[in-house]
């Protein structure tokens, strides 16, 4: 598997953890997986509270729009890097697919049929570099809001999917390293007024087209690009 961390003590001891409720109860398991793959209790939860300040900011208030625009940029940059490291960095199977590990039967869950979770890196967890970045930029609007976001994305996205195998620990802490640094360096004050003040200028001369596209775009962060993607394939298959 090449220079991959996956057999880390760390990883292992996590594993190994999680490892003794797989057989404890059908139903958890089946709530626990259907969590995880609903965006409705992934991402649209946390863009709601990102929708809560951008449509609640007034014209008193013209920092926190600017915030969000910023924090919106760096979690697209987020996802950028994770995935380009996905692409370049040693291939790490998934856990429950790696064959090195002992393997875990999921009481109540069908074995797994999807080929390309077989085939995807798995690390970093873009999963989490995403979501951990929107929480940052929450963090950046109110820290006590922020601080709940972040405990609901750990508790309702990251453990999840480490439970379920689909990522290890290093996976996700990786990604939530280049979620938050990606929020933070566009979260910076040169970066904010330089492309906040242009979105600003553009969302008060043509308010209609600027709040559409801002809501499309902010629904397609919230579902991970999920239809961008296959346009994207679809599109590659006439060419």
């Amino acid at each position: 598997m090449g220079n991959t961390m996956w057999d880390s003590p760390f990883n292992l001891a996590v594993i190994d953890w999680f490892s003794q409720f797989n057989a404890m109860s059908a139903r958890a398991n089946q709530v626990i997986q259907y969590v995880e793959a609903a965006y409705l209790f992934k991402g649209l939860p946390v863009m709601a509270v990102i929708w809560f300040h951008w449509f609640g900011a007034d014209d008193a208030k013209p920092d926190t729009r600017r915030t969000i625009i910023a924090a919106l940029i760096g979690c697209v940059l987020a996802v950028f890097i994770a995935r380009l490291i996905n692409n370049i960095a040693p291939h790490q199977v998934r856990p429950f697919a790696n064959a090195a590990l002992p393997y875990v039967e999921y009481v109540g869950l069908a074995a797994r049929e999807s080929q390309s979770l077989f085939d995807w890196n798995s690390f970093p967890s873009d999963h989490a570099a995403l979501f951990f970045s929107l929480a940052a930029g929450i963090f950046m609007l109110s820290r006590r809001v922020g601080i709940l976001v972040f405990l609901y994305v750990l508790l309702v996205i990251a453990l999840p999917r480490i439970y379920l195998g689909l990522h290890y620990a290093t996976d996700i802490l990786v990604g939530t390293a280049i979620g938050m640094g990606s929020v933070w360096l566009c979260t910076r004050k040169s970066v904010v007024d330089l492309v906040g003040e242009r979105c600003m200028a553009l969302l008060k001369r043509h308010p209609g087209a600027f709040q559409t596209i801002f809501f499309i775009c902010s629904v397609e962060i919230s579902v991970m690009f999920t239809d961008v993607r296959s346009f994207m394939t679809a599109a590659r298959s006439f060419f």
